[in-house]
């Protein structure tokens, strides 16, 4: 879906940019620093508000768990993409998973390597850590 709302934030490292479907869904959260892709018209329906963004984004920076305020899709166009978000975004806060029990988790062990590929694509890094 092509973003039709970009947000950008400042915070301790950088500015990242949040953005936004017509649905109001989050779409990308790039942590790139590069130009806002879209942003055009006015923030739709269902997004969060700038102040909701910010407070969110201040928690996350102090390490809370806080669940993203607004909506958004497992991201993933394959099976095993989606499997893999979904397995990254259930790991508790402060905990971690190796590449490879991502794999095994996902239901595709050996596929450690494509775990890693998956994670440095991931459009929402944020909420799908």
């Amino acid at each position: 879906m092509e973003p039709v709302f970009v947000e950008v934030l400042d915070c301790a490292w950088g500015a990242p940019q949040f953005s936004f479907a017509a649905n109001g869904f989050l779409t990308e959260i790039s942590l790139r620093f590069s130009e806002p892709k879209g942003g055009h018209g006015e923030r739709p329906g269902g997004a969060p508000s700038k102040r909701v963004l910010r407070s969110w984004l201040r928690d996350y920076e102090r390490g809370g768990g806080a669940e993203f305020p607004g909506f958004w899709e497992l991201p993933g166009k394959s099976e095993f993409r989606r499997a893999v978000y979904q397995v990254v975004a259930a790991i508790p806060v402060g905990e971690t998973l190796s590449y490879g029990e991502v794999a095994i988790k996902a239901g595709s062990p050996g596929a450690s390597r494509a775990v890693g590929v998956a994670m440095g694509e991931n459009p929402l890094p944020l909420v799908v850590p």
